[in-house]
């Protein structure tokens, strides 16, 4: 049983106002062409496979073109959930009639007790919700995004067979793994991070949500990771997709890297040396964030940028500031807080603090002295 997992695709991504539309086109060739090869008895693609809940027609039919080739050309079956960033209505819109070309579209919490089986593999979806739907769902209080997952998996287990291969398909966070720059947040107030331990009984965990594909370090939990580097956070990442076999023996996973059309690079340096091109890098067509010094003197830098790199993306001026001898503050801590932050805030503007600022200051560790 071979198994592909995949997910985050955010399909209509845009950073600084750059549309990676078409280096997703490019990525996605390399998905439907390896999936050639792969000759896979299901694709898995765990939530966020649009950018926004409201793409547009360029968008819709890249996803609808590479589906089309995956699922009614090459017939091979995909299960899909819905992420944080998707439109369940819009995603789910003829899921029904999808399911007669084994195109299984899951969008709604009552589909997590429906496993899809496919030989002796049980998947069981669970799609991106809020507190709030889970609460209503489970007609019980809940809190937290972890408590809603510990309570969908209790009600679950009874109906596990231990037969067969019992697979979660998800769209969270879990606890220590690490987020990226683009990386919505699940749920605004509550803790979104949820505990392994509350994953057992399940013979491997397939999610989506965070970009890193080898975020977790767990034998049967993972991460697909995005389709591509989207946010400079992702500097270096790899991008690809796991290969899940299950054998006699046991699971093994393998993960295979994409090639993209260009990769983000970040890179820090003068000015001067970065229009004359003495540095390191990987194309000049990269995606550059450049962090420079130096470049005081200059008119309209990112314009120039632009012209020797087209794919610069972003611009921070690097700016130092002399270190100060701590010999100016020997005795900080025998200064008042109002004082250190007037040194402070002298220190890196040249100016003191006005009145009006010392007020409002004044008043707000006043208000934190007495717990308001």
């Amino acid at each position: 049983m071979k198994m592909i997992h995949t997910a985050d695709w955010h399909l209509g991504k845009r950073l600084n106002g750059h549309s990676f539309l078409e280096d997703q086109r490019h990525v996605l060739k390399q998905f439907v062409d390896a999936m050639e090869e792969e000759q896979p008895d299901v694709i898995v693609i765990a939530g966020d496979i649009y950018d926004t809940a409201h793409p547009n027609k360029s968008v819709v039919t890249l996803f609808e073109e590479t589906i089309q080739q995956l699922n009614l050309k090459m017939h091979i079956p995909i299960v899909m959930i819905n992420g944080n960033h998707d439109s369940k209505e819009r995603l789910s819109y003829g899921a029904s009639w999808f399911n007669n070309s084994q195109l299984f579209i899951r969008t709604t919490l009552a589909s997590f007790f429906e496993p899809i089986l496919f030989e002796d593999v049980a998947l069981y979806t669970l799609p991106f919700f809020t507190v709030s739907e889970a609460r209503e769902y489970l007609e019980e209080q809940v809190e937290s995004y972890e408590e809603a997952v510990k309570k969908f998996v209790q009600r679950v287990q009874s109906q596990l067979d231990v037969t067969k291969k019992n697979v979660l398909v998800g769209h969270f966070t879990l606890n220590g793994a690490p987020k990226s720059d683009s990386e919505r947040d699940l749920t605004i107030g509550t803790i979104e991070a949820v505990s392994p331990k509350y994953l057992e009984g399940f013979d491997s965990v397939l999610l989506g949500h965070i970009h890193h594909p080898f975020a977790l370090d767990y034998d049967h939990i993972f991460y697909s990771g995005s389709l591509l580097q989207y946010s400079f956070s992702e500097v270096n990442q790899a991008k690809g997709y796991r290969v899940i076999e299950w054998h006699a023996d046991g699971m093994q996973q393998t993960f295979k890297r994409f090639v993209p059309q260009y990769e983000l690079e970040v890179v820090e340096g003068t000015y001067e040396d970065v229009v004359n091109g003495r540095f390191e890098r990987k194309s000049d067509n990269s995606y550059f964030h450049f962090k420079l010094r130096e470049m005081h003197h200059v008119t309209e830098p990112m314009q120039k940028l632009k012209q020797l790199y087209p794919n610069t993306l972003a611009l921070t001026p690097e700016v130092f500031v002399a270190s100060v001898s701590t010999e100016q503050t020997p005795h900080i801590k025998q200064l008042q807080p109002m004082t250190i932050i007037n040194q402070f805030y002298e220190m890196h503007t040249d100016t003191s603090l006005s009145d009006i600022q010392q007020a409002y200051l004044e008043t707000l560790m006043t208000e934190q002295r007495e717990g308001n």
